[in-house]
């Protein structure tokens, strides 16, 4: 008897979350701080040990699989990327893909953005179809809040996003979507991928599996995959990317049968239609209230910055919560984290031990980041990366650049003790990793500052269970009106009622 062939399998990821409303570019050298590998550089873990990535990874090679690494590059989320940063991602995917592969696997996010192109999933895919034609498998893997275009669907055969929300099952879609593709270079699958979609975008406060009905619209995802439905994703969609196809999307991977995946995807999308304004009732509080009844808690608490929500994006400049704390009569500690590399500079300059005097904060008066002057102390420096404990990240590595830890002096009499991690790079505040960056007791405070309007429950649990919303403005803010969106479609709920 001849031997067995052994599959060849292309694997790579190109994962980042975009956010139109911010300043700046993400650039090739921003991806090189955090996770960028090349070619046999690749390993299981290099995006983190329960990332999709190896999930599949570890699919494959009990499949017996010849994997064939190409590029990993993931950043958290941030400005839209440079058209160069993206010709080189790509080219790298690309011409590492053998034209002899019998299938290719790719970690997408979806809701990568670039000024020159509104789509980069959609033309990495299309590169790589050109390349290997249409009879290979490609199956992609997503992020539930991804924006999945018709460019991205003409050019994959399989595609399974996250069921959850914070997202904790990484590592689950990628070996979803890694069996798939195994089964169909088995011959075992046909697999066809369908789309369905509503005018619709909700803040992402209650995209949570443990409220409604956000809970249950998933759990219908996972309950209808059976027999000749092989996948079923509703994607949320991150909504503050101005593009030309905003709105959620069921997308359904069936076994040959086109019609039977078109029905179930357009049941599952008129499901989220139906509830779309159960989805917009926010539990957040204005920010002062939001700052009051965070001291009031007892226990350590968690104020979610909701505007400045870096895993949404955002830069992580704001400077809503130092205001208020520096105008606050409560009493309490207080540890907050700030983007603000020229202070950073600033800071190491002088030194530590030292006091210094400091306008955090870039922006002009209103503004989410208007300009703050603070007299600080600076406690400790640092250069060193962190270590995301959520579950949501769990196990990657992120570079705040040079960072310090700041202690207000009281001027002002003021009864809370404010400390501040100030970082040249945005980082996501999740957990509490950039606080234990600088050793922080955490139990010995009152309030942390998050930077998420979901994510950070289960990367603070550890600590506490308590939180509140802060209704802060900017570049993710839970008021949509407040942006300037110009590519969006019309009409779009909530802009208008449809």
């Amino acid at each position: 008897m001849g031997r067995e062939k052994q599959n060849k399998v292309a694997v790579g990821a190109f994962s980042i979350e975009c956010n139109s409303f911010v300043r700046g570019e993400t650039t090739l050298e921003d991806f090189r701080h955090q996770v960028f590998f090349i070619g046999q550089a690749i390993s299981r873990d290099c995006a983190g040990p329960v990332a999709e990535f190896a999930g599949a990874w570890d699919v494959f090679t009990e499949a017996g699989c010849h994997i064939v690494p190409t590029l990993v590059a993931t950043s958290s989320p941030r400005p839209p990327v440079t058209k160069d940063a993206l010709e080189r991602i790509f080219h790298e995917i690309v011409s590492r893909i053998p034209e002899d592969i019998d299938g290719v696997y790719l970690s997408l996010h979806g809701s990568a953005y670039c000024h020159e192109d509104e789509d980069p999933e959609g033309t990495l895919l299309e590169m790589v179809r050109k390349k290997i034609g249409i009879s290979t498998p490609i199956a992609i893997t997503l992020d539930s809040h991804a924006y999945f275009t018709k460019k991205m669907l003409c050019n994959i055969d399989v595609a399974v996003a996250y069921r959850t929300c914070p997202h904790i099952d990484q590592f689950e879609t990628g070996t979803q979507a890694a069996q798939i593709l195994v089964k169909t270079m088995l011959g075992e699958v046909q697999p066809i991928t369908v789309l369905a979609a509503r005018p619709m975008i909700t803040p992402p406060e209650l995209h949570n599996n443990a409220l409604e009905p956000y809970g249950s619209l998933m759990a219908a995802c996972l309950a209808g995959e059976r027999g000749e439905v092989l996948a079923i994703s509703l994607l949320t969609i991150q909504p503050w990317i101005d593009v030309s196809e905003l709105g959620w999307k069921a997308i359904v991977t069936v076994d040959s049968n086109r019609e039977l995946g078109e029905f179930v995807a357009e049941k599952i999308i008129e499901m989220a239609w139906q509830v779309r304004k159960e989805l917009t009732r926010t539990h957040a509080q204005d920010p002062r209230s939001a700052f009051n009844r965070a001291f009031e808690q007892g226990d350590p608490t968690v104020i979610a910055d909701l505007g400045d929500a870096t895993n949404g994006g955002a830069m992580g400049d704001s400077t809503e919560i130092l205001r208020l704390a520096l105008s606050s009569s409560t009493s309490g500690k207080l540890a907050l984290s700030i983007t603000d590399p020229q202070s950073v500079q600033s800071a190491y300059l002088k030194g530590v031990g030292q006091e210094i005097d400091l306008q955090l904060g870039f922006g002009n008066t209103g503004d989410y980041n208007e300009l703050t002057q603070v007299r600080a102390k600076i406690i400790k420096i640092s250069t060193s990366k962190i270590l995301y404990t959520s579950p949501a990240a769990q196990g990657v590595i992120d570079d705040p650049g040079p960072s310090a830890l700041l202690k207000v002096i009281n001027q002002l009499n003021l009864a809370i003790e404010i400390y501040i991690v100030i970082h040249s790079q945005p980082v996501r505040v999740i957990d509490p990793a950039i606080y234990v960056l600088f050793g922080l007791d955490l139990f010995e405070f009152d309030v942390f500052q998050a930077k998420s309007h979901v994510s950070f429950k289960p990367g603070f649990a550890p600590i506490t269970s308590e939180f509140v919303l802060a209704n802060t403005i900017g570049p993710t803010t839970a008021d949509f009106k407040s942006l300037n969106y110009c590519r969006r479609p019309r009409p779009l709920f909530p802009f208008e009622d449809i």
